[in-house]
């Protein structure tokens, strides 16, 4: 776990705002300790997901431990012209951050020394090995040759663990190697190296750039973005912060437009704090975007991406417009020779421009052809906004407020459209399960569920399942896609997530004739859905497997609340399968395939503010005991969620001073338990000073050691400004 009190020391963020890469930091630490596979582990992501802030984060975390592990991070610049340029750093940085480990001294990372001086100040018990390393910046030393010279340098950890100092080896940033000119492969020069020793290491860097790269028994970390709640988490916390003023729709749509990216959330409330601009409502929060777009920060991190990209002028206008043009295009791919022909490049400068465009994901770069990132909200933004400024030369002052007039009514229709693939059950990931079990026919049809089994609580049914003789086996799907991926055309239909296509085999028989493709899809009705929708979407779907050329297909329609009795009928005369969410709720259960579906079946979550005093805990009371009723809790076990919620509610008002005397709750049901979260601004109390609080009148000041007795897990959790108190009670089974 990371220590929120130590210092920075390589890592930019604090490390309370290091938000969503608890997973990843544990996994490096642990490698760092030779607790990994084997000794080498790429980590790789897309641009600006943080990994170097990762990668430091656990620099800071090893150097703070002082342990056996020295740390060692380096990172490739883009002033490195040459292999031997970047080794010269190479040992100058490693000298330098092993002394200042050594001598416990952060603060030696902070002066300018070169490898002969680093020499002078490190401990006595590394002077022998040391002054054999420095030999190499003395110009008469007989390692003048450019290739021993690299070698030499980039071995420094060896040297170190030879003589008994174990180092963590971090090298960031390799993608910058393809820019390296000279006879010597830096990141051939490094494998050969680090591959033939113990000591683990990490290399980094992009992952279009690493991919392929031979690094024998080599574990992976891909770096994803933030997800939806990490990225809200880490907009809340940068705003208060930064002293900028967001709600809960602003956080939201922060975390939806910029998808996650940590960088570009930073830069705006970044931004925000500088101008003194607030950031509470989408008018706001896109006038700002505005301003980034057209000369901002975000606006001149792309422009460093391009220029890297494409030194040129001439150059960089013709990859925007191709760029440009290709938000419009229907076709999804264009030849290479297209994109030669519009820019008038020479082969090298060509396809070192493409291999660049493809490093920083700006296209996606598959053999012959040429893909544009059409997902990539940001980047289409900076691309549309240089375009009609530099190429089009279209007026600034209209240019700017057309944008801002796009970007304003294109927020709720950004929220609308997450909500929707947010709420969607997940279906390719739930047919990506099917491997020829044997399940109850009621788990799919729905008029086999809805007369004996619908409202009944979720282990009743899974018992009856248990018990059932009626069964069938489902196919071995081996692959699956969105049915936008097979058939275009089906997005004027329905959103990408809520309909899936899987291929495979009847009871794993591979022939001809046992090939089936299922087609299934989620439909929206607030009832239970009816004929005239049934045969629409049973149309839809047939006609997916009439255009893709599926003999032998099987529909799926999945509604909320099931179907009609006449749109059952429907169903049945297309020999296809009708279900309610609630069944393949449990279906997803029967399989045991929670893990595949991540987050997409989302836990029952209830919140609520209620003002401190006036016994209104008694009213938080009694909505969780309705809660855990609906959830078919135990009496027993309810009585003893309530006096818990009570008693938390008591101490959130006697003990935290809170300035607004509002005590903030959330109920999160799951299958198996409820989350009970209480939280209040003021004074901040930690897990052992609240355990010391001494009782007065009657039981209180119990009330901590009766709710640890009362619930399976309580846990303490010190924010900002108060105290948050977590206590789940597990379901009994």
């Amino acid at each position: 776990m990371v220590d929120l009190e130590r210092e920075k020391i390589l890592s930019n963020l604090a490390a309370e705002d290091f938000i969503g890469r608890n997973v990843e930091l544990d996994m490096l630490l642990r490698h760092a300790k030779a607790d990994g596979k084997t000794n080498a582990l790429l980590v790789s992501s897309a641009p600006s997901l943080g990994v170097s802030e990762l990668l430091r984060q656990t620099y800071d975390q090893l150097f703070f431990e002082q342990g056996e592990v020295i740390p060692f991070y380096f990172a490739l610049r883009k002033s490195d012209k040459t292999a031997r340029q970047s080794a010269t750093r190479f040992l100058q940085n490693f000298l330098q951050q092993v002394i200042a480990f050594r001598r416990q001294d952060s603060k030696i990372l902070d002066a300018v020394c070169d490898v002969c001086e680093l020499a002078e100040i490190a401990p006595p018990g590394d002077g022998y090995w040391i002054d054999r390393l420095t030999e190499t910046c003395q110009t008469e030393s007989r390692l003048n040759n450019d290739s021993a010279f690299v070698r030499n340098c980039l071995s420094a950890p060896l040297r170190a663990l030879a003589n008994g100092a174990k180092v963590f080896v971090m090298l960031d940033d390799l993608h910058k190697a393809e820019n390296f000119t000279g006879e010597i492969d830096f990141i051939e020069e490094i494998n050969e190296i680090f591959s033939r020793s113990a000591m683990p290491f990490v290399f980094a860097g992009r992952r279009r750039f690493l991919f392929g790269k031979d690094v024998n028994d080599t574990e992976t970390l891909e770096i994803k973005p933030l997800s939806f709640a990490e990225a809200g988490s880490l907009a809340e916390n940068l705003a208060a912060r930064y002293g900028v003023k967001i709600n809960e729709q602003t956080r939201d749509l922060l975390a939806v437009q910029f998808d996650g990216n940590p960088l570009f959330i930073k830069t705006l409330l970044q931004s925000a704090s500088e101008k003194r601009f607030s950031l509470d409502s989408f008018q706001k929060v896109e006038q700002l975007y505005t301003d980034e777009i057209f000369g901002g920060k975000i606006a001149k991190f792309y422009d460093a991406v391009f220029d890297e990209i494409a030194p040129r002028i001439e150059t960089r206008k013709s990859i925007l417009s191709l760029l440009f043009d290709a938000q419009s295009d229907e076709h999804e791919k264009t030849h290479v020779e297209a994109w030669q022909t519009r820019t008038n490049l020479a082969d090298a400068e060509f396809f070192r421009a493409m291999r660049l465009l493809n490093t920083n994901e700006i296209i996606g770069l598959t053999s012959n052809l040429v893909e544009t990132m059409g997902e990539t909200l940001v980047l289409n933004d900076y691309v549309a906004a240089r375009f009609r400024l530099e190429i089009v030369l279209q007026n600034r002052a209209l240019t700017v407020g057309e944008t801002l007039s796009e970007f304003v009514k294109r927020a709720p229709r950004l929220m609308s459209e997450f909500y929707r693939k947010n709420s969607a059950i997940g279906l390719r990931e739930i047919l990506g399960v099917f491997d020829c079990q044997e399940i109850p026919v009621a788990l799919l049809d729905y008029s086999r569920f809805k007369d004996d089994l619908k409202g009944a609580p979720n282990e009743e049914i899974l018992k009856t399942f248990r018990n059932e003789t009626e069964k069938i086996i489902l196919p071995q799907i081996i692959y699956t896609a969105h049915t936008v991926s097979f058939y275009p055309q089906f997005a004027q239909v329905t959103e990408r997530e809520r309909s899936a296509v899987a291929l495979g085999f009847i009871e794993s028989n591979y022939t001809d004739d046992d090939e089936t493709v299922w087609i299934a899809a989620e439909i929206d009705s607030k009832l239970e859905a009816k004929k005239e929708l049934a045969e629409f979407w049973c149309d839809r779907l047939e006609m997916v497997a009439l255009m893709c050329n599926f003999p032998n297909y099987k529909i799926w329609l999945v509604a909320p609340e099931g179907f009609s009795p006449d749109a059952i009928e429907i169903l049945q005369s297309r020999a296809a399968f009708g279900s309610s969410k609630k069944q393949v709720e449990l279906l997803v259960e029967f399989l045991g395939a929670k893990d595949a579906l991540g987050e997409k079946i989302n836990a029952n979550e209830y919140e609520m503010v209620v003002p401190m005093g006036e016994d209104t805990e008694l009213i938080a009371a009694q909505t969780v005991e309705e809660i855990a009723k609906r959830h078919h809790f135990a009496p027993k076990a309810i009585n003893q969620i309530k006096t818990a919620l009570v008693e938390a509610c008591i101490n959130a008002t006697e003990h935290s001073h809170s300035p607004d005397r509002k005590i903030y709750q959330k109920f999160t049901v799951e299958n198996d338990k409820i989350v009970i979260t209480i939280s209040n601004r003021g004074l901040r109390l930690s897990d052992k000073k609240a355990e010391e609080i001494q009782p007065n009148e009657g039981r209180r000041g119990w009330g901590l050691k009766l709710m640890k007795n009362l619930m399976d897990e309580v846990k303490f959790e010190q924010t900002d400004d108060g105290t948050r108190i977590s206590m789940t009670k597990y379901l009994k089974k």
